[in-house]
């Protein structure tokens, strides 16, 4: 456990005096990468922590200004006058040492860097305000139109519950009116049926007692008896009070039912068709939410974007 503990130190160590990946070195330091704790301003040089002992004990470097140690420190000097930038020039928008202001910049709007960097810090914070103000009012609206959405939806299945239930009704009251239709066919076909089965009857009888008559005519002619042939004639030979046989006549006819539903039929249509014409207006007359008109440069690039989405949407 020593051993580890005492690992664990060196490293802390090693970390904290050599440098790794993004730290800034040691200018004084020599044949050791040493990590730089602080840049010199007027030195224009950045220092470990046992060369910037100087900057802190001598008096000769009590008006040396420093800073958190930065690197790429070139970048910062003018390579004209070979001093810190530390200068704004606003009317070219550049960077300049004191003396550029003596120089190609005299006359020029110039600021310290650090007075302009204030002033733009302050116009970033109101950017940053009106950002967030945008923000809250986008959320409001996104917050409107989840709303209208949930309204939509609610309306819309209302709308599909209400003609549920009046499909249901109308189907329902469609198939009571057929069961209706259908009863009374088939209680005309069973009155009809009926008298046909008792005329069917009443012949089957008739031809019954003819075969019956033609059989004891028969015996008749074959008796040796001629007493009692005389005695069985006058009976046997009485004609039947009428030869006719009854006729039918079909009385049943559905042509007036199949007429008053298919003129049925049409009307429910013609109905159906005027009343639907009335619901696809109301349908289509749903109003729809448009986008405010685009006040700035990225409103309307966030247009453009959703109706180009849009677009795509629909094809």
């Amino acid at each position: 456990m020593q051993r580890q503990e005492k690992k664990k130190l060196q490293a802390a160590s090693t970390a904290r005096w050599y440098t790794g990946p993004g730290d800034v070195k040691c200018d004084s330091c020599t044949g050791i990468n040493r990590k730089a704790l602080k840049t010199c301003l007027v030195c224009l040089a950045s220092y470990c922590e046992d060369h910037l002992q100087p900057h802190y004990q001598s008096p000769a470097f009590k008006k040396h200004k420093l800073v958190e140690a930065c690197a790429e420190l070139q970048e910062k000097i003018c390579s004209e006058h070979d001093k810190l930038m530390e200068i704004y020039c606003r009317t070219d928008q550049s960077f300049i040492c004191y003396l550029c202001t003596m120089d190609q910049h005299r006359g020029h709007d110039t600021v310290v860097a650090k007075a302009e960097r204030t002033e733009k810090q302050n116009e970033l914070k109101e950017e940053q305000m009106k950002s967030q103000q945008r923000i809250q009012e986008k959320q409001k609206k996104v917050q409107e139109l989840k709303q209208t959405v949930d309204t939509i939806k609610k309306r819309s299945q209302a709308a599909v519950d209400h003609s549920e239930r009046i499909f249901t009704e109308l189907i329902s009251s469609m198939e009571k009116k057929r069961s209706e239709v259908m009863e009374m066919i088939r209680a005309q076909e069973k009155a009809e049926l009926s008298r046909a089965e008792q005329l069917l009857k009443q012949l089957e009888q008739e031809i019954a007692d003819h075969k019956r008559r033609v059989t004891e005519l028969e015996q008749l002619s074959h008796t040796h008896g001629h007493i009692h042939f005389l005695q069985s004639f006058p009976s046997l030979c009485v004609p039947p009070g009428c030869e006719d046989s009854p006729s039918f006549t079909v009385n049943l006819s559905f042509d007036g039912v199949r007429k008053s539903l298919s003129d049925l039929k049409k009307r429910v249509e013609k109905i159906c068709e005027k009343e639907f014409n009335k619901i696809h207006p109301q349908s289509a007359a749903v109003p729809m939410i448009l986008p405010s008109e685009p006040k700035s440069r990225e409103d309307f690039l966030q247009c453009r974007c959703k109706t180009h989405t849009h677009t795509l949407y629909l094809i």
